[in-house]
């Protein structure tokens, strides 16, 4: 189960920031998975609760938003949004595509309670 290291990177992170700011607890930690990293965003929510206990995380929320796969082809260079996993060019039909999104794994906002 991959979520639950990746869990643990988040609250590693987390608790970096938090203590360079000298925060008292982590309220909610906001991230942006691209859909190609295979995240089960349930998954990740129980195993950061697990890894979170007895933490200055404890109780905080985990927001995960998912970004869809997007592709250009390198052949007409449009841009496209992938559909169940097929990686082919919408406009010419093209299979020679460049991923652009989806590959993402971003802690994007740490709020905190500094008293």
């Amino acid at each position: 189960m991959h979520e639950m290291s990746l869990a643990q990177n988040i609250l590693d992170i987390a608790r970096k920031a938090a203590v360079q700011h000298q925060a008292k607890r982590i309220v909610r930690i906001s991230i942006r998975a691209g859909q190609l990293r295979g995240i089960i965003p349930e998954q990740l929510r129980f195993c950061f609760g697990f890894v979170a206990k007895d933490t200055i995380a404890e109780g905080s929320e985990l927001l995960v938003r998912t970004l869809p796969i997007q592709a250009r082809c390198k052949g007409c260079r449009s841009l496209f949004f992938v559909q169940e996993y097929k990686f082919v060019c919408s406009e010419c039909g093209g299979e020679d595509v460049e991923v652009v999104q989806g590959m993402e794994l971003l802690v994007e906002n740490i709020e905190v309670d500094d008293g």
